[in-house]
């Protein structure tokens, strides 16, 4: 899921998929990378300033839809679902063409030129290159950057200059999604796995592929060509990929216009005086399924279906690993339910106030509602809206939550294998990544060396356990010497060790019986190399969700140019796993994952609070004068504005109230 806030620091004035918080500095102009929902975030309150995309991803915003799940907690049932649209967006959001630098007028006396570039991500996603005031930045949204990809974006003309060394990038947002150190197979490679895989069934064979998101029309095109058939979807589907196909009203004879490459191969198109139909079709008589499950298909309610899912990648161990948890957009095609951040905060205190609801696992999911509400991003639930009574809609709801954690905390699978029997299997699996892992992410920066990479996806908790920082995994790849990102992650942590010493300070004085247990240091030294690509550790925790997986050494690339040979391996500090008890020091990660919540939790296994500081209480005040110190550094790191003044907190009262001599609240 993306966390980036939407600030591009070369250009204050415009916002990049992040719609929230424009009460506090309006943009003057915002930025839509694709359809997915972690890049939605706000989209549906926002009525200006206009919002820039590409003409496909206009067109599927206009027809999404999402039914939100708003929690009643004074019945314990779900409420009634309401269809959102994004439709009254239809004249804030303007189109851009593909690789045509667009000049964009910010206001009388500023103006920035915006190229659109394909991401390879999926249908509508794009790159933004932004250039203006002797600056230049490139905003990736998400990318898979296979090699094939980072060649062709390396001669496009609007990026030849910075590809071959002419110019310099100030910057690239990066798509950090995944940062694990192995090789992915490529999209071709996985479909044509794929295509073996189903050409061993009989001829009469019924297959399900479940596009859950976009990003899988390729695999559609493929199984239809390679299969000779058309593939049955349900309407809202028909309806969305029939939108990228447009045609004028004014002329009788005017072409079609696809706005995807995909499009004409899906929905059809005119040839001669001819239509010739897509592959995509309302039909249930076909060999291939992708229609929603409850769309009451006939064919899927009443034939053997063989199952097709894609995976990530195929690891050398023999495990796969899943999409769950990757780089967002779950259920984009899909009519299920969002969990809104004001339900958020009412079901992390609900679950705080009732620690034994779930027990360890309650703890987990109040973790996982705590990064999402950091990030100011929705929660997908794969449940229905029933009008059953408060037991059932209220398991639902956390059974729902728990899946989703389940699947984060273990995304590698093993995989599944026929062995020496003649039997077909009823599920089939085939890599095909939508994000890249770090070789892939290196070679991209390795071809447009820019001064220095701010990452759009990041796990404070995680990165800080395996000490990641931008100038360990991209500095031999990067012109620059200085990293702001790792920057502000140092003045976080200085603010973290001041606040404990202080709070050691505190409990010294007032119980001198009392010592602070050890707490293990963190090593945030940006030169320590990044972790080893020949012996890695079984249990090194995913980039993105922080939660084991096993990774392989890299595969071979076969008729493709390698990725750049990575640094040298240092062996990581590993963190205590348990948390700290009241009156021990706590760490930065443990201040990072208890900053939202106000509640103590005493369950075992529960996550870290503000209050396992030596405070025996903190209220709200105390609470909100030190997260105001914390955002305004961080304002201040962020920013090319006036500096912002820090008022000091006390030192008599757990560092939470201002010094009235120094600074007024």
């Amino acid at each position: 899921m993306s966390t980036f806030n939407g600030i591009v620091h070369e250009f204050p004035d415009i916002r990049i998929d992040f719609f929230r918080g424009f009460d506090r500095q309006p943009p003057l102009a915002c930025f839509l990378s694709h359809v997915h929902s972690d890049h939605l975030a706000g989209l549906d309150t926002l009525r200006s300033p206009f919002v820039y995309c590409s003409a496909a991803t206009r067109e599927i915003l206009l027809r999404l839809e999402k039914y939100p799940c708003r929690l009643n907690y004074a019945k314990g049932i779900l409420e009634d679902p309401r269809l959102q649209t994004y439709k009254h967006l239809k004249k804030v959001l303007k189109p851009i063409p593909l690789d045509t630098p667009a000049k964009i007028e910010l206001n009388p006396s500023k103006t920035i030129q915006v190229t659109l570039i394909d991401a390879n991500h999926c249908a509508g996603s794009v790159m933004f290159l932004i250039e203006g005031d002797g600056k230049a930045v490139l905003y990736t949204g998400d990318i898979r950057s296979e090699p094939w990809w980072v060649n062709s974006i390396a001669r496009n003309p609007s990026l030849i200059e910075y590809s071959t060394g002419l110019k310099t990038l100030d910057r690239i947002y990066l798509d950090t999604s995944m940062l694990d150190n192995f090789q992915l197979q490529t999209k071709a490679e996985g479909l044509r796995e794929l295509l073996e895989k189903v050409s061993r069934y009989p001829k009469d064979t019924i297959f399900h592929l479940q596009a859950w998101t976009y990003g899988y029309e390729e695999v559609w095109v493929a199984l239809s060509k390679a299969l000779n058939s058309k593939v049955h979807v349900d309407k809202y589907k028909m309806g969305i990929y029939k939108s990228l196909v447009t045609k004028s009203t004014d002329e009788r004879f005017a072409a079609q216009t696809h706005l995807t490459k995909d499009a004409p191969y899906l929905v059809g198109f005119t040839c001669g005086n001819d239509q010739c139909d897509g592959c995509l079709t309302l039909d249930e008589n076909v060999r291939i399924h992708s229609c929603e499950k409850g769309t009451t298909c006939s064919i899927m309610e009443s034939k053997p279906i063989v199952f097709i899912q894609p995976v990530v990648a195929h690891l050398e161990n023999g495990c796969d690993m899943t999409e769950v948890g990757i780089g967002g957009g779950a259920d984009d095609l899909t009519h299920n339910q969002d969990l809104e951040l004001e339900d958020m905060e009412a079901l992390i205190e609900m679950l705080q106030k009732n620690e034994k609801i779930l027990g360890k696992l309650g703890s987990e999911i109040g973790h996982f509602l705590k990064m999402a509400l950091a990030s100011s991003r929705n929660v997908s639930l794969d449940i229905e809206v029933s009008d059953s009574g408060q037991d059932e809609s209220i398991t639902d709801l956390l059974k729902s939550l728990a899946n989703r954690v389940n699947a984060i905390r273990n995304p590698t699978k093993k995989a599944v294998r026929t062995g020496q029997s003649n039997a077909l299997p009823k599920k089939i699996v085939f890599p095909y990544a939508r994000h890249s892992s770090l070789p892939e992410l290196r070679y991209l920066v390795e071809v447009l060396r820019p001064k220095e990479i701010w990452p759009c996806t990041v796990d404070p908790i995680s990165w800080e356990r395996r000490g990641i920082t931008m100038e360990k995994l991209f500095g031999d790849c990067c012109t620059g010497k200085i990293f702001a990102h790792d920057l502000l992650m140092e003045q976080m942590r200085e603010i973290q060790r001041q606040m404990q010493e202080q709070e050691n300070s505190d409990q010294e004085e007032e119980d001198p019986e009392t010592q602070p247990a050890p707490t293990t240091q963190l090593n945030p030294q940006p030169s320590t190399p990044i972790p080893s690509t020949d012996t890695p550790e079984p249990d090194e925790p995913n980039s993105k969700t922080g939660t084991p997986v096993e990774i392989s050494p890299p595969l071979t690339r076969r008729r493709l140019p390698s990725p750049p040979t990575l640094p040298p391996a240092q062996d990581e500090v590993e963190l205590p796993s348990s948390p700290p008890r009241l009156g021990e020091k706590r760490d930065y990660e443990t201040f990072q994952d208890g900053k939202d919540v106000e509640d103590n939790a005493s369950e075992e296994g529960d996550y870290p609070t503000l209050q396992d500081s030596q405070a025996s209480t903190i209220s709200d005040h105390a609470y909100e004068s030190r997260l105001r110190a914390f955002h305004a550094a961080q304002a201040n790191m962020e920013s090319d504005d006036e500096w912002k003044v820090i008022n000091l907190l006390s030192t008599t009262s757990h560092h939470s109230n201002l010094e009235p001599e120094l600074g007024s609240t």
